[in-house]
């Protein structure tokens, strides 16, 4: 099925360049072929060719996406020309063509379903079959409906109004695209139940010719029918609804035949194999019969024999017995029959009895064993029973059996044997390597675990017994002698020496062995604490190792750093740190998983060490920062190449499974010599690192003079700032919003000023960044917005206060209490208060905070969007939220007089907010011609220094004569 698909896309690409050809060289082709081939635009030819290459690369994953995104980006694009009425230049990808006045643009429709079936290739490398298969369908039914039009003659069905029309040739190929992208999925939807083996396959291959050729059939046969004038249109939708019937209901009772043979199938199986399961049944029954009667009589009894003699049927239970018998078990004859002699075994003996001798009754076999009866007396009797079948014609008839009184022998043997156990076991057995050795060291004996401990095989017997342990050329032989060693009661740890030098450790301990008051040996005991050393060690790894990656972690960082700056100090050399975080980290982490963030740590930990000098220390200090030392260091430009070098070994691509990761890394470089502190170098280069971050990310920067600076400033004005709200350092400014058309002022910003002693005022880009950063912008953010809307209750009139809000302020679940709060305590009308938000905080509302957006508009507060057209997503913002204003960046402002490109976007955005009934206020107005044009476009209000530059009165005067006088006219 993938190669039949991708034979039909081959042709669709060989049709494309034809077409390409055609409109290229359009003499040199016949000219009933250049008409056909002409109805198909050149850009969607190339598109044709383009998806033709996609399906034939199907098994090449990037080149496959590729090839999909680009028709997807070229469909949509066409779509977006038809829908915006604006050319893209989309339909001139292809120059060189005479169109001869043609539209260029392929069909809204091609474009749809170019667009849909882009998606479709490009889905199926990235996501599930089951989007590629839904988008691919799409387009055959759209192809399918065009084709249906041309082949019937109706051309609605190809063309809605003559604006979708689509060409022939053009439902042909995307017809064939959508179907050969189907076949490439031949596991999934219909083709995955084509192929299947088994009774859906079965039933759908028959009717598949049907449901394809038969619907085109009869729907043409009906309206050439009419055409014709055979009969009229209602008489032919009954024929066609009755020719449906009878065709589908014949369909339907094959299925059903089809069923209904399985179903017999399935009963046979069933019957046959109830029959089988009969006979086994019956086989089993006679077998157990047959075991049953292979027991044997016991034809003789002896009754005077000095043992017990005892004769058993074939089933095992006892028929005679002797005195003998009778009087070891302690039973009578009657008691003992069948099974009864059983009941004299000692409880410890029965159960072992029981089944042991049901084991040699059915098996037919002889028995020899020992066991105990307790007679009613108390007294224990240990027998041992011997036993042979009795067999007439091959036939098990019996068992004799005879029973020898051994107590009196069990009682010595047990005792003995018990005293050799308790020694054997005590030896053999322990868990410690154990060896009684001579007076002058050799082994006297030694048991299996001394063999192991010792990694030999052979025995250690009449060798000395240092032998086995590694020489320790750290104490004396004479510490270590065995005499030393019992005297002082010490154990010590010794090395084993073995022959697969496997590293072995031991704690030894010596006892003396006395015989007749004198000591006739040691008794050596080695306790293994190979697993104890290795925690110990492993335990000391971790703690100066990360176990990740296994790279060096701070601590041992430090040691390293503490060593190069020493040995910097003495040869007069640099020591290089370079500080290395990964961008784009977090997105492995949310996007792939934690496991998938691991893998990369340890990669990008193992490109380090490869790339790094042998003296390089290269450590992971948390997360997915990183740290390289580089002592002995000549000059910075050997350490900037080493950064390049490192920085491109992490942007390689990392593969993980399936999947590709990729991550870049900022670097900051820092310098030092012996005498500076370790802590304050590694900072450094942290701060180089961000800085890095700061100016785009994958870089690298080295720490200087003009950095610490920086850094110092920074932490001066973070410290002064933290106190400037309860000093009374934070005060408001005011800048009036002025009513272009009725020249008055309505509304006033607010905007927030530092008065730091013996500085100054300090301006917002000088302080809020740092505010945000350290969590102060709550406490200012609140501060102004209470002077603010204290101040506007002064005003005369209903002239309003606009509060610039913070992002990271405005997300805050309480900051709807904050406003709340500032209204209630000044008493100002919430209709007076408009709050300001860039983008970036209306971004943010929309994931986190649209429940405080909310909650200010039921206030009544009105909600402007702040520099409006700088950011990325405006029109998004506009249908999320209900806005009331649009502030006008300064930026597009400033050159209207003289840029048409700045001025056409005020207009734009003026024209969007009337459409969108929204006041429009541009920031930024310097200059009479600036106000001037923006009266013309219709904005409604407007600020800037042409007004009034910001001043601590909540209510500055505004030179609206001096305004009039330059635009030339009187006020209205």
């Amino acid at each position: 099925m993938q190669l039949g698909g991708r034979i039909g896309a081959a042709i669709v690409g060989a049709f494309g360049l034809m077409v390409l050809y055609a409109w290229y060289t359009e003499g040199a082709v016949p000219a009933g072929m250049v008409t056909g081939l002409l109805s198909v635009k050149p850009t969607a030819a190339l598109v044709f060719v383009l998806l033709s290459l996609a399906i034939i690369a199907f098994d090449r994953v990037r080149l496959t996406i590729i090839l999909g995104a680009a028709v997807l980006l070229i469909g949509a694009l066409t779509l977006a020309e038809y829908i915006f009425a604006i050319s893209i230049g989309v339909d001139t990808l292809l120059p060189g063509f005479d169109l001869n006045g043609i539209d260029p643009r392929m069909a809204p429709a091609t474009a749809f379903s170019l667009f849909v079936l882009g998606g479709s290739v490009l889905s199926s490398r990235l996501v599930r079959s089951t989007l590629t298969l839904a988008l691919a369908l799409i387009v055959v039914c759209v192809s399918q409906i065009a084709i249906l039009g041309y082949a019937y003659g109706v051309s609605s069905l190809y063309s809605v109004g003559g604006y979708t029309s689509m060409a022939l040739f053009t439902a042909l190929a995307l017809a064939v695209l959508s179907s050969a992208t189907l076949l490439q999925h031949p596991l999934a939807g219909l083709a995955g139940l084509a192929r299947d083996g088994g009774s859906a396959g079965r039933l759908l291959r028959p009717a598949i010719p049907f449901f394809i050729v038969g619907p085109f059939a009869m729907g043409w046969l009906c309206l050439s029918a009419l055409r014709l004038g055979w009969f009229d249109a209602p008489f032919a939708v009954a024929l066609l609804v009755l020719s449906m019937t009878i065709v589908g209901s014949a369909l339907t009772w094959l299925a059903a035949l089809r069923l209904r043979e399985l179903d017999r199938q399935r009963d046979g199986a069933l019957t046959s194999l109830a029959d089988t399961n009969g006979m086994l049944e019956t086989t089993v029954a006679i077998r157990t019969q047959e075991l049953e009667e292979t027991a044997d009589a016991l034809q003789a009894l002896v009754r005077l024999a000095p043992v017990g003699i005892v004769q058993f049927d074939a089933t095992g239970g006892l028929r005679a017995a002797n005195d003998q018998w009778l009087s070891l078990s302690g039973l009578t004859v009657e008691q003992s029959i069948n099974d009864g002699w059983m009941t004299a075994l000692h409880p410890d003996d029965v159960e072992r009895m029981r089944a042991e001798w049901k084991e040699c009754v059915s098996s037919s076999t002889a028995y020899s064993g020992t066991v105990r009866f307790c007679t009613p007396d108390g007294t224990v009797n240990s027998v041992q029973v011997n036993s042979t079948p009795i067999r007439s014609k091959e036939t098990v008839t019996g068992h004799l059996a005879s029973g020898t009184d051994v107590t009196a022998l069990r009682a010595a043997e047990e005792s003995a044997s018990a005293a050799r156990a308790r020694f054997e076991a005590a030896f053999a057995w322990s868990p410690l390597g154990t060896a009684i050795v001579s007076l002058d060291g050799r082994v006297l004996e030694a048991n299996p675990r001394l063999l192991h401990l010792a990694g030999r095989s052979t025995t250690v017997l009449n060798q000395p017994i240092e032998a086995v342990f590694m020489t320790d050329e750290s104490v004396g032989a004479e510490d270590l002698s065995a005499g030393r060693l019992v005297s002082s009661r010490q154990r010590v740890d010794r090395q084993m020496r073995r022959s697969d030098a496997e590293e072995t450790w031991v704690k030894v301990s010596v006892a003396e062995i006395h015989e007749g008051g004198q000591a006739g040996g040691f008794l050596y005991q080695l306790e293994d604490i190979t697993a104890r050393r290795l925690a110990e060690a492993r335990v000391e790894h971790l703690a100066f190792h990360d176990p990740l990656t296994n790279l060096p972690n701070r601590l041992l960082l430090l040691d390293r750093l503490s060593q190069a700056l020493l040995q910097a100090a003495r040869h007069g050399r640099g020591v290089a740190v370079l500080f290395i975080d990964l961008d784009r980290f977090k997105v492995v982490n949310d996007s792939l998983g934690h496991h998938a963030g691991d893998a990369v740590l340890a990669e990008v930990a193992a490109r380090l060490r490869a790339g790094v000098r042998l003296a390089d220390t290269v450590a992971r200090i948390g997360g997915d920062e990183f740290v390289v030392v580089c002592p002995d260091v000549e000059n910075s430009g050997d350490v900037a190449e080493l950064a390049g070098a490192l920085q491109e070994a992490i942007a390689l691509p990392i593969q993980i499974g399936e999947n590709v990761a990729s991550v870049d890394a900022s670097i900051g470089i820092a310098f030092g010599v012996g005498h500076d502190d370790l802590e304050l170098l590694l900072r450094d280069a942290d701060q180089a690192m961000y800085l890095a971050k700061d100016r785009g990310r994958g870089r690298f920067e080295i720490f200087d003079d003009d950095l610490r600076g920086r850094i110092d400033r920074r932490l001066d004005t973070e410290i002064a700032l933290r106190s400037a709200v309860g000093l009374g350092q934070i005060e408001t400014w005011y800048q009036p919003i002025v009513d272009l058309q009725a020249r008055t002022v309505v509304a006033t910003e607010a905007l927030a000023r530092w008065r730091r002693p013996e500085r100054g005022i300090a301006m917002p880009n000088e302080f809020i960044a740092i505010a945000e950063e350290v969590g102060l912008i709550k406490e200012i953010g609140a501060e102004v917005l209470g002077q603010a809307c204290l101040a506007a209750t002064a005003l005369s009139g209903s002239i309003a206060v606009s509060v610039n809000v913070s992002p990271r302020q405005f997300v805050r679940d309480d900051f709807g209490a904050v406003v709340k709060r500032a209204l209630r305590i000044s008493g100002l009308a919430p209709d007076q208060l408009w709050l300001e938000l860039t983008e970036s905080a209306v971004t943010e509302a929309i994931g986190s905070a649209a429940r405080t957006f909310q909650e200010l508009r039921d206030m009544g507060v009105r909600i402007a969007i702040d520099d409006f057209g700088t950011g990325y997503s405006s029109f998004t913002h506009l249908r999320e939220f209900d806005v009331d204003l649009l502030k006008i960046d300064m930026s597009f402002v400033r050159d209207i007089e003289h840029s048409t490109r700045d001025r056409a976007i005020v207009e734009g955005v003026v024209r969007l907010a009337e459409s969108l009934r929204l006041d429009v206020v541009a920031e930024g107005i310097e200059s009479a011609g600036q106000l001037e044009l923006l009266e013309k476009m219709g904005c409604r209000f407007g600020q800037g220094y042409l007004f009034s530059k910001p001043a601590p009165d909540a209510a500055p005067a505004v030179r609206f004569k001096e305004i009039q006088d330059a635009l030339g006219h009187r006020l209205v």
